[in-house]
C-alpha cells in the first residue's frame, strides 16, 4: 500500500511536536496529487525522501530529493507530484523561524 510521512526537520523549533496537524495537511497535500507508479509495484519496496522549504508564506521555495529510492520513475513520480504543489497553507509562525520551514516528506512504494 503506497503512503507518505511528513516529518518536521528544523533545527531549533521549539515544540515542532504540538505541529502534527500541519505535517498532516502536508502530507495530505503531496499525497494527493502523486500519481503513483504502478509499474513497479510489487517488484520491490521503494522510499523516496523529498526535501521541502515551505516560505512563510506557504509558497513552496525549494523542493528536492534528500534520499533516492534508486528507482528513476519512483523518484520521478515524486518529483512531478511536487511540481505540482506550488503552495499550501502557511507554516505557524513557531515552526517558519527565519523566514521558512524545511520538512522532508517519505513517498513509501511496497
Amino acid at each position: 500500500m503506497p503512503k507518505a510521512e511528513a516529518v518536521g526537520s528544523t533545527a531549533g523549533a521549539s515544540g515542532t511536536s504540538n505541529f502534527g496537524w500541519y505535517h498532516e495537511m502536508i502530507h495530505d497535500r503531496f499525497f494527493g496529487v502523486w500519481d503513483q507508479p504502478t509499474s513497479i509495484v510489487g517488484s520491490a519496496q521503494f522510499t523516496t525522501t523529498l526535501k521541502i522549504t515551505i516560505a512563510s508564506d506557504g509558497r513552496i521555495s525549494n523542493f528536492s530529493i534528500l534520499r533516492s529510492s534508486g528507482n528513476v520513475v519512483m523518484d520521478e513520480s515524486v518529483l512531478a507530484a511536487a511540481r505540482r504543489v506550488g503552495r499550501i497553507d502557511a507554516p505557524p509562525k513557531d515552526l517558519a523561524k527565519g523566514g521558512s520551514y524545511t520538512v522532508n516528506i517519505n513517498f513509501e512504494l511496497d
